[in-house]
């Protein structure tokens, strides 16, 4: 046989080129595998591999240790909200799980994708990187070592956090906003992000003292909501004049109250509103009941109050846009 494609070149490494019209190469523990001309038959598995690069233009790559260094970049990620913060990224796994963050649209290209032997790029997500290894690699990369089967994982960019601007152009629009006045629990802070995007409520600000909506716990308990729902972390200050200029009522759930109104009445009062939720260790801030009208859900049986997602939850519904 001939060598007609000749020799490729990749970070100073040579690569043998064979009869075929695909190649390979090793270099650092890591292979790519390329398809030149498009019409490579790549043999047991090739369809599946050309549907890959038909969908991601980069070259596929393999790797097979954990030592390798983009491995160790997403378990760093998947453990430390410094490392997060710092490359603007985070890791999600899952294939249904990221075809839920990408199913309308709007969301960027993976940075990286890590797929398993056997498992196709989910539908709707593009990265610029593909990479195939095996099913103890990416539970290393996941930070999933206790779990049966883990098909899929990836690098994503995350939005933007700080301020109104975060919000976008849902900041001139919103009619229903969910605060989170320091909700330390991600998987909270995940439910009650899920919940206002199956209501249809416009965004959820995030007040000092909330945690991290990028953690993992709350990636999964969201199903992608805090990538589909605007979210922005805002002081009290910042909602305080946003709310004012939008017309928003704020209220905040506090059973206790003695003047608390049913969310039938909040609603029917405002156009608008932006509901307050506290954490269930230390309850709403000192501040939440300065500047916020007190909200219930009547509750006729011998319990006094509820967890926060299932409050919110509830609340959330009764105070839906269409009722």
């Amino acid at each position: 046989p001939t060598m007609s494609h000749g020799v490729m070149a990749w970070r100073g490494a040579v690569r043998a080129v064979s009869s075929t019209t695909a190649s390979t190469s090793s270099f650092a523990g890591v292979t790519r595998r390329v398809g030149v001309g498009g019409a490579a038959k790549c043999g047991g598995g090739g369809a599946r591999r050309m549907a890959i690069h038909a969908r991601d233009p980069g070259d596929e790559e393999r790797v097979t240790s954990t030592d390798n260094a983009t491995v160790k970049h997403f378990a760093k990620l998947v453990k430390s909200k410094a490392h997060r913060d710092a490359n603007g990224s985070v890791v999600v796994a899952g294939a249904g799980l990221l075809e839920e963050i990408y199913a309308n649209g709007g969301v960027e290209d993976a940075r990286v994708v890590f797929l398993g032997e056997d498992a196709e790029t989910p539908r709707g997500m593009r990265a610029r990187r593909v990479v195939r290894a095996p099913e103890h690699v990416l539970k290393k990369a996941a930070g999933l070592q206790s779990v049966d089967r883990v098909d899929v994982v990836a690098e994503l960019a995350t939005p933007p956090l700080d301020g109104i601007e975060a919000l976008g152009a849902v900041a001139s629009t919103a009619t229903r906003i969910l605060a989170l006045d320091g909700i330390q629990d991600p998987g909270n802070l995940g439910t009650l992000t899920r919940t206002a995007l199956a209501l249809g409520w416009d965004a959820v600000a995030l007040l000092p003292g909330t945690c991290d909506p990028f953690n993992d716990k709350a990636l999964r308990a969201a199903r992608g909501g805090v990538f589909r729902l605007p979210l922005a972390r805002l002081t009290w200050e910042e909602l305080e004049t946003f709310t004012t200029s939008r017309g928003l009522v704020r209220y905040c759930a506090e059973p206790t109250a003695p003047d608390a109104v049913g969310a039938d009445v909040a609603v029917s009062s405002a156009a608008g509103v932006c509901l307050v939720l506290g954490s269930e260790g230390q309850g709403l801030s000192e501040t939440a009941l300065r500047t916020c009208r007190p909200v219930a859900i009547p509750m006729p049986g011998e319990m006094e109050s509820l967890n926060v997602g299932i409050a919110g939850g509830i609340l959330m519904y009764l105070m839906r846009k269409e009722r």
